[in-house]
């Protein structure tokens, strides 16, 4: 069984010599589908350096991850630094300091450990911080809800406003339908304003409408503030979950789940 688990990790492996070194090809990929390399760069006085092939970092940008936030940066260095590694601006490339011939080894497998991890990114990526966001909130409002009240999804509130659907839309039995826009893009936050005006002004309906953001950064403040004083709420949703399901529970049942 080790021969197998030495075959599976070693077979892969290339090793080609270049002028400042070796370029060394491993077993394992990117998600876009590259095999994960590096460079083992001479230096002096028998020392050496490990450095990327400079598309680690670009790659994960160009799908979406965003290394200018303080958060992912700082996460960026965290992870990097825990390999004895940094991320060259200059360079665009993930590299070590100099460290003596003999630690290649070991230096390389946590180096390349590293690489791996990069991966990890893309779950932090716009588009699947969104869907997480909606599943978790829509989620916590079913629980809430349970068989109190009906829920749609996805659907406009009635014919006379059919122009924008919210995300969902609570009826209970004797108390106006709650639209509930999940704000996680200023064009959902503005879809919002644009219903609540619609079933006044125009649709003359009884409709209260929720705006949840994921959090106080989720959208400008100048439209925040704009919806505030428009739609019938705008709650938060991390890190204060339970009292922004409670505020919708309260809209759409006149009490307390």
């Amino acid at each position: 069984m080790k021969d197998d688990l030495c075959h599976a990790f070693c077979d892969d492996i290339t090793v080609t010599a270049t002028p400042l070194g070796l370029a060394v090809g491993t077993a394992f990929r990117r998600d876009d589908g590259d095999r994960i390399s590096f460079y083992v760069v001479d230096d002096a006085d028998d020392t050496v350096h490990l450095e990327d092939d400079g598309a680690t970092v670009p790659a994960l940008e160009e799908a979406g991850v965003d290394f200018d936030t303080d958060t992912r940066r700082k996460a960026l260095d965290t992870l990097l630094d825990s390999a004895g590694a940094f991320f060259d601006d200059r360079t665009v490339t993930i590299r070590t300091d100099a460290f003596a011939r003999r630690d290649l080894p070991r230096r390389a497998l946590s180096f390349v450990g590293a690489l791996v991890r990069m991966n990890d990114f893309l779950l932090l990526t716009p588009e699947i911080v969104r869907s997480t966001f909606r599943e978790d909130a829509a989620g916590k409002i079913r629980a809430a809800i349970r068989d109190q009240a009906t829920i749609r999804e996805g659907e406009p509130v009635n014919d006379r406003l059919a122009e924008v659907s919210p995300d969902m839309v609570i009826e209970a039995p004797a108390r106006p339908p709650v639209a509930i826009f999940f704000g996680s893009g200023a064009q959902r936050v503005q879809d919002a304003v644009f219903l609540q005006m619609a079933a006044i002004h125009e649709a003359k309906v009884d409709v209260s409408v929720i705006v949840l953001l994921e959090t106080e950064k989720s959208v400008p403040s100048a439209l925040r503030r704009r919806a505030s004083n428009r739609v019938s709420a705008v709650t938060e949703f991390r890190d204060d979950e339970d009292a922004a399901i409670s505020r919708i529970v309260r809209e759409a049942l006149g009490k307390v789940a």
